[in-house]
């Protein structure tokens, strides 16, 4: 029984999601153990342990990655305005550098979607030339 009322749920280890076989989109939390089960098959183990998040409407095309160094937040534009949440994720996140993704719901409301060691982040909308002005400053 769902007991939270959702109408989905997105269940990934504290690494990452699985992007092959049955995906990481369930609508019953019954199916949580198919994806466990997958996550252990296909990457070999569950790392960390797992997450669970609600689906929630949002509007894929407006997904935008920031970085953060040193506590300062920066946009893939040197004009683009940082928004406030992910201002407040850089003050409350201790580390020296990381990245932080965040899209927007059809109601406006942003949310942060995934927070990054930067590891394997990708620049994704940013030039080679403006990541590399954030270590210049």
């Amino acid at each position: 029984m769902n007991r939270l009322a959702w109408n989905g749920f997105f269940i990934k280890d504290y690494v990452k999601s699985l992007k092959t076989s049955v995906g990481s989109i369930i609508n019953k939390p019954s199916e949580i153990g198919t994806v466990v089960s997958e996550m252990q098959k296909f990457r070999g183990s569950i790392e960390g342990g797992i997450c669970v998040r609600r689906i929630e409407d949002f509007v894929p095309e407006t997904e935008r990655r920031y970085f953060v160094v040193s506590g300062k937040a920066f946009a893939a534009l040197p004009d683009e305005e940082v928004p406030e949440i992910v201002e407040e994720c850089a003050k409350r996140i201790g580390s020296q550098f990381f990245s932080v993704d965040v899209i927007e719901r059809r109601d406006g409301t942003k949310r942060i979607v995934e927070i990054g060691d930067g590891q394997v982040s990708d620049i994704v909308e940013w030039t080679a030339e403006r990541f590399a002005q954030l270590w210049l400053r």
